[in-house]
């Protein structure tokens, strides 16, 4: 149940219906209620309910005309309405109500039932209400970043020293901005940046997929890595800090975090030109979910049509996420770590990087100690 006692408003003309639901949903929130559609509005002025009620067949103005009055106020328009309808009556409404994008639940109340129905819409009301709010904050922090940049670069533009010290100031801010919402993986992205420089180090020593990577600036790949979850902006506090296991509704709202990342590179892209980082960096942000098998998110691509990227960060993410604590469970140790990628060596991961990540398994044990040195060698230690 909801932690926090939501005010519902009924709106019906019937005492019988007003009563029963009241005793069914009178121990988990508090109560108003109008004996018509005026009477609400005038209740409206001083009351800010979580959720109205409303019987279709309430006499004077109709609970579809009051539905419809509720739309046209700013200040009502925002509150979700469930109409309610006697079962025998359903048939009557059926073609009405499935052209509504209103639910409805019909009376008598089955207590169970109810309660579930006025307990979910509540929570999607406050998923929804979260993530719009996330939204705008977002929307706000772009419009001030993107101003910005596009100021302070029209200033240094003949400066390309300048140009990319501020480049990388911008990137260390955004992903400082993901882990400061995202606090249950603090240092997230600097480890991760660093298992895939070592991962890059390696397979440029061993000549492999160099097709792959011709002309790929190695310093402007693992800057573009440390947005690979930008897209977290836009995801509820409380599902990105939840502690405890997600829900399938919940863990779906997080898998959009890679098509959100997608949209912030495509919005900064809007106000520059497309180029080098933002391209790497939007194939790190839509593809690190990939799993080699097909059954990754967000495109289920398989195998080497996910791009090179996508497979680097895969091994990265989930090496430090299984050697990171979590509030839904403990780190595990490095061997264990070890373990569970050697077995998703050709389904979850690219199966050359897998035996690319056993041969370096080592350095990837060092990253949590020399992080803070700067002691990592090869391409991690940028």
């Amino acid at each position: 149940m909801a932690n926090d006692r939501h005010l519902v408003m009924l709106v019906d003309n019937n005492t019988a219906s007003l009563m029963d639901a009241r005793s069914i949903l009178g121990n988990y929130y508090d109560i108003c209620t109008a004996s018509s559609a005026e009477d609400m509005i005038e209740m409206l002025k001083v009351t800010h309910p979580s959720l109205i009620l409303i019987d279709i067949d309430i006499s004077g103005i109709s609970g579809f005309e009051a539905a419809e009055m509720l739309l046209k106020y700013p200040k009502t328009a925002h509150i979700p309405v469930i109409f309610l309808v006697e079962k025998y009556n359903l048939a009557k409404y059926q073609s009405k109500l499935d052209a509504s994008t209103i639910g409805y639940i019909c009376k008598p109340f089955f207590g169970p039932v109810f309660i579930k129905r006025i307990e979910t819409q509540l929570f999607m009301t406050g998923q929804q209400q979260a993530i719009e709010h996330q939204q705008q904050e977002f929307r706000n922090f772009s419009s001030n970043l993107q101003k910005m940049v596009k100021d302070m670069s029209v200033l240094i533009e003949a400066e390309s020293q300048r140009v990319w010290e501020l480049q990388t100031a911008v990137i260390s801010v955004m992903a400082e901005m993901v882990e400061c919402r995202d606090d249950v993986t603090g240092g997230h992205i600097e480890r991760t940046r660093r298992g895939v420089g070592i991962l890059l180090h390696d397979i440029q020593e061993k000549h492999i997929y160099m097709e792959q990577m011709l002309g790929w600036n190695i310093e402007m790949v693992l800057q573009a890595s440390q947005l690979h979850d930008v897209g977290k902006i836009y995801i509820s506090d409380t599902i990105l800090q939840k502690p405890g296991e997600l829900t399938d509704e919940e863990f779906n709202i997080m898998k959009k975090h890679t098509d959100y990342g997608n949209t912030i590179i495509d919005r900064i892209e809007a106000y520059t030109q497309p180029n080098e980082l933002t391209r790497h960096a939007k194939i790190f942000a839509g593809f690190h979910h990939e799993k080699w098998d097909g059954t990754g998110y967000p495109l289920g691509l398989i195998g080497q049509d996910i791009p090179l990227q996508g497979r680097l960060m895969a091994v990265a993410d989930v090496y430090d996420a299984l050697i990171s604590p979590r509030p839904y469970k403990g780190k595990f140790s490095h061997e264990k770590a070890v373990s569970i990628i050697k077995d998703g060596k050709g389904t979850h991961f690219d199966p050359i990087l897998t035996e690319v990540f056993i041969s370096a398994t080592e350095e990837f044990r060092n990253i949590y100690e020399n992080v803070q040195k700067g002691s990592l060698r090869g391409w991690g230690e940028i």
